[in-house]
Formats: structure tokens, sequence, C-alpha cells
């Protein structure tokens, strides 16, 4: 299961037009809309009671809207007395927002489950809305270490094979053209105003849509958040102290904990492992797995384990079966990080929408370079940072809607919400995003990626989230809430 990767990761951790744009590009996509509103066709989900599903048709290419369409895949949860739309978006990029909704919904504060209908929808080239299938498999990717010739021939072509995937769909595969998908849905679901929630790579489609469409934004979360005007590289520096400091501290509550997988100087035997993972990788698991088991791979699942600990209770134990020579476990948690929650791979939609968003593509030798430069400063999260930020886009080919400033715009304040040990979206980006789009920062002093997946049962968050989503009332500057 995967929750977590960037932004784009984003986690699961960018990305924008210029602001200069936004007035001839919000008409553009206005006018790609015009003619009969969208509708959407509901039935009841034939696998989740309570939720129903349905399909949205939008435009191929807004600039071409005679080009032909394609169909999206949306869910919702209609509140007994729903005063409003919730739209989430679970982050990845490239998650099925159709299949968290339901998980979504239960960490919500009941406020807003009681108050608004809440939809989620599989963005385009994700889930089931036509999903980019390219790349390589999630095995290869969980075990790809940033910095090495092995990662970059595992990586190389990836923009050329997606693209050849389906060359209609792939240049429209961006988050600004998701943007403009969403503001389709708004369309379709009645409403003049949306409410907004998302984690992760989902507060960059937030804060695109809210450039592009400010007047119909009544609210908006963004929960885990990612300037999107920082480049591909910066991410990668910003996250790589972020990780090294919430491994320190999981390894510390670890030895503090009777019974420790680890023994008793945790510290010691990850590093220990990493090492002999570097100089000889474990047996392939077997059972249709022939890839041997990688320092990446250790990586890949540290990350995913420090984003979402209490989601992933087998890390542990898996660092010290892989120690006594079986890899299989550490295997089976790395690839969380790298597919949905039905287990497809996340590989070509997360990379198609993070490069064809960003502005500048750093070729394989910089690359390689940042890996060891951040490698040498923080060896627990160097070179993972690179791996999860940009591993995929060297030799990317230029994409028509890359992102490229954001800023103030006339809409309602946004609600930014950082958590201080957030290894995969740094808090420092979400007070940069805060910043940026003069938003109200929220400060939640805990670990893990994201509020809503590591803190969901806090009173003082939902008190804050609840009250800004139903009310509109903005918390006080400064306001801070401690797990």
């Amino acid at each position: 299961m995967t929750v977590v990767r960037r932004r784009w990761p984003r986690v699961t951790v960018g990305i924008l037009v210029l602001v200069t744009l936004v007035v001839a590009l919000g008409p553009t996509a206005d006018a790609a809309a015009s003619g009969p509103p969208p509708t959407i066709h509901w039935s009841p989900c034939p696998a989740t009671a309570g939720y129903r599903c349905g399909r949205l048709q939008v435009p191929l290419d807004y600039g071409h809207p005679s080009a032909g369409s394609l169909s999206l895949a949306v869910s919702e949860h209609v509140a007994p007395q729903s005063r409003g739309v919730v739209i989430f978006n679970p982050g990845g990029p490239g998650e099925s927002g159709v299949s968290i909704l339901p998980l979504q919904v239960s960490w919500v504060p009941a406020a807003v489950r009681d108050h608004f209908t809440l939809v989620s929808f599989d963005e385009r080239g994700t889930g089931s809305s036509d999903p980019l299938r390219c790349g390589p498999s999630p095995v290869a990717a969980a075990g790809a270490l940033a910095g090495t010739a092995a990662a970059a021939r595992t990586f190389a072509g990836l923009g050329a094979a997606c693209r050849a995937a389906d060359r209609a769909l792939f240049p429209t595969v961006t988050t600004t053209t998701s943007a403009r998908d969403m503001d389709r849905l708004r369309q379709a679901l009645g409403v003049d105003r949306i409410n907004f929630y998302g984690l992760s790579y989902g507060t960059v489609l937030g804060s695109v849509y809210r450039q592009l469409f400010p007047g119909h934004v009544r609210s908006m979360v963004l929960d885990g958040a990612v300037d999107a005007n920082l480049s591909l590289a910066t991410d990668a520096t910003l996250e790589a102290p972020a990780i090294q400091q919430d491994l320190d501290h999981e390894l510390a509550a670890c030895a503090a904990t009777p019974g420790c997988p680890l023994g008793a100087d945790p510290v010691a035997s990850y590093r220990s492992l990493q090492q002999r993972l570097a100089r000889s990788p474990l047996p392939a698991p077997g059972d249709g797995d022939t890839t041997p088991v990688t320092e990446g791979d250790l990586d890949t699942a540290t990350l995913l384990y420090l984003s979402v600990p209490t989601l992933t209770p087998g890390f542990f134990p898996a660092l010290a079966s892989a120690a006594e020579g079986d890899g299989a476990p550490l295997r089976s948690v790395a690839l969380g990080l790298e597919t949905d929650l039905d287990g497809t791979s996340l590989v070509g939609p997360l990379w198609t929408i993070t490069c064809n968003d960003a502005v500048a593509h750093p070729d394989a030798a910089a690359t390689a370079a940042l890996a060891r430069r951040l490698d040498a400063r923080d060896p627990l999260g160097g070179a993972e940072a690179v791996a999860n930020n940009l591993i995929g886009c060297p030799g990317w080919p230029r994409s028509g809607e890359a992102i490229a400033r954001l800023g103030p715009v006339r809409a309602p304040t946004a609600l930014v919400i950082g958590n201080t040990g957030d290894p995969n979206t740094p808090y420092a980006s979400a007070r940069a995003l805060a910043s940026t789009i003069a938003g109200r920062m929220v400060t939640y002093v805990g670990y893990g990626h994201t509020w809503l997946l590591n803190g969901s049962a806090d009173a003082c968050m939902q008190a804050v989230v609840g009250a800004y989503l139903v009310s509109g009332t903005l918390p006080a500057a400064g306001t801070r809430c401690t797990a």
C-alpha cells in the first residue's frame, strides 16, 4: 500500500503555471468547458457500501476540445444533510482517489463527514482513468539506488517509453490539465465553489486549481504541503535531512522499546545492514521475483515506514530478517511505495506527472552528483531523497505544460499544514508554500507524512480543520498542535 511518494512523494512528496498566464489560461479552460454542463451518471459502488461511483467525460486536450475525450473514475460519499462538496486528492502523484476515499472519509473530523459530500477521482493517466503503463517494474524501481549507474540504466528512456505507451494522452498527464479536469468535476457536481483537501502531491493539485480558478474555491486544506515553485533538486536537498532526522528518531524509539528487533543498538544495526547491502545484495526473494534485494530496497522501505509508521508494522522485523540473509520481507515493504492500493504499478503515472510538471530536468550526471553529495551529508537519507524526487526525470522530453510559478491570488485563504517531523514533504516546504500563496500556516508537532495519515485523532487539529472547512474560520496565526 502506498499513500505517499512525493509530490510529487512527493512523499509521496511540484509545480505550476506562470502567474502572468493565469488571466489567459483561466478563460481558455472555461471556454474549453463551454456548452452543456458535464454530467455524472451515478450508481452504487460494487465493492464499497454507502458510496456511489460514476464516470466523468473530459476533453483529451483543452486547447483542442474537438480532439476527443476520456473518461475519469469518480466516487462520492453523500452526507445526510450535505451543505457542499469536499474534493479529496490522496497524493502520489498517481494514487487512486477512488480507492482511498473510504479511508480518508474515516479519518476526517466527524463535523466534515456530517456536513459535506466527500468526493474523489482518479486523475487522467492513473487508477481507472486510462492509466499509463510504462517504465520499470515496481520491483526494479524499489531497488534502484540513486547515484549509481545501475539506477541510471533502470530509468533510462522512461520518458520515451511513457510517451510511446499513449502518444495522445502522455502530454496531457499534467497537474495543470488535472486542475481543469477538477473544474469539470465541480460543474458536474452542480456547485459554484468547492472545498478541497489535498495530501502531499494533492497540495500541488490544489494550489494549481486555486491559481487557475480562484473564484471557484470556498476553502482549501493543503496537508503535507509542497511548494511547487521549488526545483526538483531543491526538494531533494530539503528532504534528505528530514529523512535522516526521522530515522534517527525511530531508531532511538526502537532502542527504548523492550524486544526491539534490531537489538540494543539499532543505529549500528541499520548502518551495518546498509553497508552489507551496498557490498553484496541479498538473493532474490523467489516466487517470480528474480531481482536481488539491494540498498535501494532498504532506502525505499525506510521512507515508506517513516511516512506512515502505524501502517507499516513489519518494517523493523523486515530489517531483522534481512540481517539474517532473508530479503523477501524487506522487498515486500519497499514495494508499498511503488504500488497503489490494488497492487498496480505507480511508476509510469508518478513519473509522468512529476517530470511533465517540472520546468527543469537535471541530467543523469547532475542527478548522480546530487545523490553523492546529499548521501555524504545525510547518509541515512541522501540517496533516497534523490530517488524520491528526480531519479525518473533525466532525459525527459520537454513538456508543454510545465508549472513555472505560484503566487497569491484573490481567493479565500488556504490552510497549510506542515508536520515538524515529516520525512517526505519537509516542514520547510510547507512553510515556503504558506509564504508563496499567502496561506495560513498550522504546525503539527509530530512525526510522519501529513497530519491526516498520522494524527487524525488529535483533538487540537480536528478542531482547527473542522472549524475551517465547516465555518470558514481560520486559526490564529502561529497555531501549533502537539501530538
